[in-house]
This record gives structure tokens, C-alpha cells and sequence, in this order.
């Protein structure tokens, strides 16, 4: 399911250039030649990329757990259904977590640290922006997380969040380098799009915990029965 990492990020990037477009259109970037330009454009991509890499990192060891636990099928049926729920409610989210679980403090952390940064030029102050980028509160990247538990491992979660993170640059890039080109009525147009490609990845959640034997999109997956040894096994091969 790690493709659909990409996919899940192509759907949130659009998101991103209202949320984060501000501050990718602040940053002081080096304007002196396209080629500086560029290479500052990724930095700050990287940055996002890295904090991705390492939430997927952390979440990891708990996706870990439930996928040796046998637990993957029915977690699996719920982040698609879960998906589905909170892409109509990202604002609503950020703004529930941000009141209960003290995340606002951790966002007026963040902001008052962007304020710093972007009064120093310099391509690693960039990079380090692009990583405070990526903890900003956002419905994307929870639901992003969410899916990440399920890849089995923290390097595979890594992974996941990583190409959530790629797949979210190119738009990105687009808005920091030609700044032009992402405007509002081409947001506009592309958010017709947003809920087709958001239910495609909840779908394929959901057909992954349905378990209908169709290779790469719906395997067999273990359950959390036969995960665990008989009886009888255990007395047959003890450890």
C-alpha cells in the first residue's frame, strides 16, 4: 500500500497551497538565479519531507505492534472508513486538537519560531522551516498518519509519510518557484478533484480490510485469531 502514499499526498497538496502557501510565499528565498531558486524550493520540500519521514518513524512501533498482533484487517476497514469522516473535517479536527490536547501552544511555538527563521537567509534556515512546516496542525497529515500505521513496520511507516511527503511537493515547488502559476482559480479547479482522489485511497483502505484476495489491492491478511498459536502449538513447539 505504499503507492498510495503518493496518491494520498497528491490529494492533501492541494490543501497544502491554502494552508501552508502563505508561508512557502514568504520564505527568502534566493532570487538571483533560477537555479538558486530551485535549490532552496527543495530544501524547504525536503524539510516538510524529513518531519513526515520521522512522525512515520515514531507511529511506526505502534502500527508494528498491531500488525504482529493480527490486528491489520479490522484497523485497516476503520482508517478507510476514518479517511472518508475526517476529509470532511480537517478544519474541524485541527481545531478540536488544538483546544484539547494543548497542540495551540505547541502552534504559537512554531509560528513564534517561523518569525525567527525567516528573518535569516540561508538555504539549511530554509530546510529548517520546511521541517517546522511539517508539524503544523493539519487534517491531511493526521489522516496521512493514520494510514501510515498500517504499513507494518517504523521504516515502512517512515516510507509511507516520506512518500506522502513527495507527493505533496510538486505542488509546492510549483507555488514557491512560479508563484504565478498557483493561483486561486486554479485551486478552485483542482479542488473538484479533491473528493474523487480522497475516497480512492479510503476505498483502497477498505477493500485491503475486506481481505477479498485480489494481489496488491485487497491480499489475504492475517487475522488476529490465527495470528496467534494454538494450544496445541505451543505445546508441540514451546519456545
Amino acid at each position: 500500500m505504499l503507492w498510495s502514499a503518493l496518491l494520498f499526498g497528491l490529494v492533501g497538496s492541494f490543501h497544502c497551497v491554502g494552508m501552508c502557501g502563505p508561508i512557502a510565499l514568504s520564505i527568502p528565498m534566493d532570487l538571483s538565479t533560477r537555479l538558486r531558486l530551485m535549490g532552496d524550493a527543495v530544501a524547504y520540500n525536503l524539510g516538510r519531507v524529513a518531519t513526515y519521514s520521522l512522525i512515520g518513524l515514531v507511529i511506526g512501533s505502534f502500527g508494528h505492534w498491531l500488525f504482529t498482533s493480527g490486528y491489520q484487517q479490522w484497523l485497516s476497514l476503520e482508517v478507510g472508513v476514518l479517511i472518508l469522516v475526517l476529509y470532511f473535517l480537517p478544519r474541524q479536527l485541527s481545531e478540536w486538537l488544538m483546544r484539547y490536547t494543548g497542540l495551540g501552544h505547541v502552534h504559537t511555538a512554531i509560528k513564534k519560531t517561523f518569525g525567527q527563521l525567516l528573518q535569516k537567509p540561508g538555504r539549511e534556515f530554509i530546510f529548517l522551516i520546511g521541517m517546522l512546516n511539517g508539524l503544523l496542525p493539519c487534517g491531511f497529515v493526521y489522516m496521512a498518519a493514520a494510514a501510515a500505521v498500517l504499513a507494518g513496520s517504523p521504516a515502512q511507516s517512515a516510507a509511507y509519510m516520506a512518500l506522502f511527503g513527495l507527493g505533496t511537493a510538486p505542488i509546492m515547488f510549483i507555488t514557491a518557484t512560479s508563484r504565478q502559476f498557483v493561483t486561486i482559480k486554479f485551486r478552485q479547479r483542482i479542488k473538484v478533484l479533491k473528493p474523487y482522489l480522497a475516497t480512492a485511497v479510503a476505498l483502497l483502505f477498505i477493500l485491503r480490510g475486506l481481505a477479498l484476495g485480489i494481489p496488491y489491492i485487497s491480499p489475504k491478511l492475517p487475522s488476529a485469531v490465527s495470528a496467534q498459536p494454538t494450544i496445541q502449538e505451543a505445546v508441540c513447539h514451546p519456545h
